[in-house]
C-alpha cells in the first residue's frame, strides 16, 4: 500500500517563551493523550453492535476488547500489518462469539463510526489552547489513518499541529526507534530536540526510549511510569513541567 504525504500546516507565529528562545519539539501521542478513544469508541461500537443485531453488554464489549486488544499489540510488534487489523479483529471477535458474519464490512463501518465520533479528552482543547504558539507542536500516532484524519478535522484540532505522523502512512509503527527517527528526520531535528509525551507506556514512552528521545508519561489516573522520564497527572502538570524543560 503506498505511504500518504505526510501533512504539515503552516503556522504563522514565532515560538518564544520568556525562558527559552529555542523551544523543543513537542511530539503528542493522540489517543489517551488529547483525544478520549474510550468515549469515541463507546459510541462507534454501540452504532456497529446495533447494526449487527448484537446486545451492546459488557460481555460482548469485553470479548471484543480481548480480541482487538491483541491485534493491536501484533501490530505494534511488528506481526500484524494495519490492513490485516482493519478486518481480522473482527474475524476473531465473530469467531469468539459465534456470529457468521462479514469482518471486512464490519471493519470498514467501524473505521468509518469512528472517525465521525471524535470526542476529545476534558481540558484537551484548553490546553492545546494555552501552549500553542509557546511550542511547535507534532502529533505521533498508531491510529488507522483514514479514522485519525476525520477525527482530527471534525474536531478542529489540526490547526494546532505543525505535523501529523501516522503509523500506516510512515511504514512504520510506535515503539519502532524507526517511526521516531523518520518523524525527527521530517521536521529536520535531532533527538535532543524533542519531548514525547503520550499515555502508553508500551508504545509511547518505549518507543522514546528506544530512540533516545526524553519522554513524559501522562496518566489521568495517577499511574507512573519507573520507564519514563517525567510523570504528570493532568495538563496543568503538564504545562509547569513544559515550562521548565522545555
Amino acid at each position: 500500500m503506498p505511504h500518504r504525504k505526510i501533512i504539515h500546516h503552516k503556522c504563522d507565529f514565532c515560538y518564544i517563551t520568556s525562558m527559552n528562545k529555542n523551544p523543543k519539539h513537542l511530539l503528542f501521542d493522540a489517543d489517551g493523550t488529547l483525544y478520549d478513544f474510550k468515549a469515541t469508541e463507546d459510541v462507534a461500537l454501540s452504532s456497529l453492535f446495533s447494526g449487527l443485531s448484537l446486545p451492546y453488554t459488557d460481555e460482548f464489549i469485553d470479548i471484543y476488547h480481548e480480541a482487538n486488544s491483541g491485534c493491536w499489540k501484533e501490530y505494534e510488534e511488528g506481526t500484524l500489518s494495519m490492513d490485516s487489523l482493519r478486518s481480522e479483529r473482527f474475524r476473531r471477535f465473530f469467531g469468539l462469539i459465534g456470529k457468521k458474519d462479514d469482518p471486512v464490512k464490519a471493519g470498514e463501518e467501524y473505521i468509518r463510526l469512528l472517525g465521525e465520533a471524535g470526542i476529545m479528552l476534558p481540558g484537551a482543547i484548553g490546553f492545546l489552547e494555552e501552549i500553542h504558539g509557546l511550542y511547535p507542536m507534532h502529533i505521533i500516532t498508531n491510529g488507522i489513518a483514514d479514522t485519525q484524519h476525520m477525527r482530527f478535522r471534525g474536531t478542529d484540532t489540526e490547526k494546532y499541529f505543525n505535523g501529523i505522523y501516522i503509523s500506516e502512512e510512515l511504514g512504520v509503527q510506535k515503539p519502532d526507534a524507526g517511526f521516531f527517527r523518520k518523524v525527527l528526520d521530517d521536521i529536520g531535528i535531532g533527538r535532543e530536540s524533542a519531548i514525547v509525551i503520550g499515555d502508553s507506556e508500551r508504545s509511547d514512552i518505549q518507543g522514546a526510549v528506544n530512540a533516545g528521545i526524553e519522554n513524559i508519561f501522562i496518566s489521568f489516573d495517577g499511574k507512573c511510569s519507573e520507564m519514563a522520564d517525567h510523570n504528570v497527572s493532568s495538563y496543568e502538570d503538564l504545562i509547569s513541567l513544559l515550562h521548565d524543560i522545555a
